[in-house]
């Protein structure tokens, strides 16, 4: 009887990969070690006679990555960072931007095989090396004693809750993406959905909206896999019951229909290690079209040329 239940069970089984295909891992997790450069443009639409607020960054650095048992583990370290705004408003936030990034320059993050970030695992040299800038650098970008007190302040409140911070930046989130769990496509049907993620509005005060990352688009050519995501909003409908709807009252004119969220991600992975070739990512948050904030970036292996 036992035997027969194998059988039954193998059979059952064999039947069930024929018709739904194999839950095979479409990216090998593999050592690796890539210098890149991170393009990223912020845009601030308000009001229709306001030119657009533009905000420029690019970054170098190298991405390390290693597997153990069940985890993954990268290594982010910051070559070097420039900026640039024509708009003086927003220059402030600039210099905040860039003493991040320059405060933090190595992070190690422990993740998991499907991508998730489980913890960071290098937070008490991420301490000490704020105590070290605080002392050496914080008068220099920040002169006036208000804009340090406050700066100091943002700053030591994120450290207190990194991990999760990283998890809500759109950067991380291109750079270490959740996607591992991709297979074999099994017939037509076959749906992905990472996350859950959180993010911030950058429009509207205390909206955070809940998301996650559908696979639209799937293509291998040798080596390569192409695929492309777009976010799929959790909480829309409680935040405009809870608090958009209230703000669109005051905006006059305008309806609540015009609202928009939406994130789109690209990539071209190299399937035999799980290493990013390229990839982009764009965020757009609209309330109409004179008031909405537009994020998009452009990841690339860095050449000898480059």
């Amino acid at each position: 009887m036992l035997v027969n239940c194998t059988v039954a069970k193998n059979k059952a089984m064999s039947i069930s990969n024929f018709v739904f295909g194999e839950n095979i891992p479409l990216l090998r997790l593999e050592e690796f070690s890539q210098e890149y450069i991170l393009n990223v443009e912020n845009t601030f639409l308000m009001g229709k006679e306001n030119p657009p607020i533009s905000l420029k960054t690019s970054s170098e650095f190298l991405l390390d990555q290693k597997k153990e048992a069940d985890f993954i583990y990268n290594a982010i370290r910051l070559l070097k960072i420039k900026g640039d705004t024509e708009d003086h408003a927003i220059r402030p936030f600039l210099m905040q931007s860039l003493a991040f990034a320059d405060i933090s320059q190595n992070i190690q993050i422990k993740r998991s095989t499907y991508g998730k970030i489980l913890s960071v695992l290098n937070k008490g040299d991420l301490w000490e090396n704020w105590q070290e800038w605080k002392k050496t650098k914080l008068a220099s970008v920040f002169p006036e004693e208000k804009h340090q007190i406050k700066f100091v302040s943002n700053y030591e409140k994120g450290l207190k809750s990194f991990e999760e911070e990283l998890k809500k930046n759109l950067q991380y989130t291109l750079l270490l993406p959740e996607v591992y769990g991709l297979i074999f496509p099994p017939n037509t049907y076959y749906s992905f959905l990472s996350g859950p993620f959180s993010i911030r509005s950058r429009l509207m005060h205390e909206v955070e909206y809940s998301y996650q990352l559908k696979l639209v688009r799937l293509e291998e050519e040798n080596n390569n896999l192409f695929v492309e995501f777009h976010s799929v909003p959790n909480n829309l409908d409680e935040l405009i019951k809870s608090h958009i709807k209230k703000l669109y009252k005051n905006e006059k004119g305008f309806s609540i229909d015009q609202l928009e969220f939406d994130i789109k991600a690209k990539y071209n992975f190299e399937k035999s290690t799980g290493k990013i070739i390229n990839a982009e990512l764009h965020f757009v948050e609209k309330m109409h079209d004179h008031l909405a904030y537009l994020i998009d970036m452009d990841l690339q292996t860095k050449s000898y040329s480059s």
